[in-house]
């Protein structure tokens, strides 16, 4: 009987989460034809190419704690747990702050010398800035998520989408402030709702010692790893600026975002069974974990084949008819979305049983490999190679992780059977 419940339940909470990534995706859809009437090509290169400088920054201000919240939520209990997470907010409010200070006068430095075609001011500080509140509205869903408090994780991440939905369209169609109105709308967005979760967990100023030793112990070679991240999905808009073609970097960050909105079902997904996943890998049930991660990539797949077959008169109607050209890529990025998928399911799996190390070496190994892959497909290919380089890199993630994972258990194996 208490299984039953439980089961519906489950049930239960993953229709909310749908709910909410549905209700999400539908927001920005409907204010997309807007934003495309306000936002140049060239305004869509440049919010596209700060954004992909999100991968190499964000694990920095992070600092990956948020996996170690979650892998110790389960063998912890509640005040533990509570003396955990406010020693991660601590480090996030004031590391996190530096960190951000230390990212933006060495991005500077870099612009200055090596970008020639997009402007610094005041793109980079509206672009990059809202990295730091999205730390402490990231760890609260997170703990909702953890706690399977789907109604107030909905509501949440809901009311999100629209207050920047609202701010964007204000910004944008209606001021006609092009893309620094975008980037303020998502960075008002960002502020308010980094201070909402802020206070909503009633913060108290304390760094357990311990516990940051043994946080930073875990993370470090995933901080590592999550930057390595950069080089699957933020260094091809470096290689395309290059190019100095604008108009066609504009395309492509249309298509990258059109493809987004199919990247919300599989986030929400994974978010879903996130906490299934390390509740069954801390307990060393490997059937649970394997029909959990083939359920994840099944269920991403369906509207991603869907979105295939109807391209282009879906963007047609996303962008009101002006950015029609993005079809091409949007196709090709919407299948990259299945190997990503399958890369972020290997690695975490990987994280979940515990070798965090083996993740850091993976990344490394995998960036090496992107860097060739990048240069050579953008060479060849332009922007088609660029859109196709992701989807090879990241299905490549995915065999190293798998790889590793399989390797590392039938190493354990063997050592306690030799023992």
């Amino acid at each position: 009987m208490n299984i039953q419940i439980s089961k519906i339940l489950k049930l239960k909470s993953l229709s909310l989460y749908f709910f909410s990534s549905i209700i999400t995706a539908g927001i920005g859809i409907l204010i997309n034809p807007f934003l495309s009437l306000g936002l140049s090509a060239k305004d869509f290169a440049i919010i596209g190419y700060y954004a992909s400088f999100s991968s190499l920054f964000m694990p920095f201000l992070s600092l990956a704690l948020s996996n170690y919240y979650a892998r110790k939520y389960y063998q912890l209990e509640i005040p533990e747990r509570e003396k955990v997470y406010q020693t991660i907010l601590s480090i996030y409010l004031f590391i996190g702050l530096f960190s951000l200070a230390i990212l933006v006068l060495g991005y500077f430095y870099y612009h200055k010398y090596f970008v020639k075609s997009i402007e610094f001011s005041p793109y980079a500080v509206l672009s990059f800035l809202p990295l730091y509140f999205t730390n402490f509205y990231n760890l609260y869903l997170l703990d909702l998520r953890m706690k399977n408090q789907a109604k107030k994780y909905s509501f949440i991440s809901v009311s999100n989408a629209f207050t920047g939905a609202a701010l964007s369209l204000i910004l944008v169609y209606f001021l006609k402030y092009g893309a620094i109105g975008r980037l303020s709308a998502l960075l008002l967005t960002s502020i308010l709702f980094g201070i909402l979760s802020f206070n909503i967990k009633k913060f108290k100023f304390k760094i357990d010692k311990k516990i940051a030793q043994e946080a930073f112990a875990f993370s470090w070679p995933l901080i590592i790893s999550a930057v390595l991240s950069f080089f699957f999905m933020g260094i091809d808009r470096t290689f395309l600026e290059k190019i100095n073609d604008n108009y066609n970097l504009g395309l492509y960050n249309v298509g990258i975002q059109i493809s987004g909105y199919l990247s919300i079902f599989g986030t929400v997904l994974f978010q879903t069974f996130q906490p299934d996943i390390y509740k069954h890998t801390a307990k060393n049930e490997h059937k649970k974990v394997l029909w959990l991660a083939l359920l994840v990539l099944a269920l991403n797949t369906i509207p991603i084949i869907l979105f295939v077959v109807l391209s282009e008169p879906l963007i047609s109607i996303l962008t009101y008819g002006k950015y029609i050209e993005s079809a091409d890529f949007a196709r090709i990025l919407s299948v990259k979305l299945i190997a990503t998928t399958f890369a972020f399911l290997a690695s975490e799996i990987l994280v979940g049983y515990g070798f965090s190390r083996n993740e850091l070496f993976n990344r490394v190994l995998g960036a090496v490999f992107s860097i060739g892959i990048y240069l050579f497909f953008i060479k060849h290919w332009g922007f088609y190679g660029a859109a196709w380089g992701q989807s090879v890199t990241w299905i490549m993630m995915g065999i190293i992780s798998l790889s590793s994972l399989f390797f590392v258990k039938f190493r354990k194996k063997n050592t306690i059977n030799n023992s």
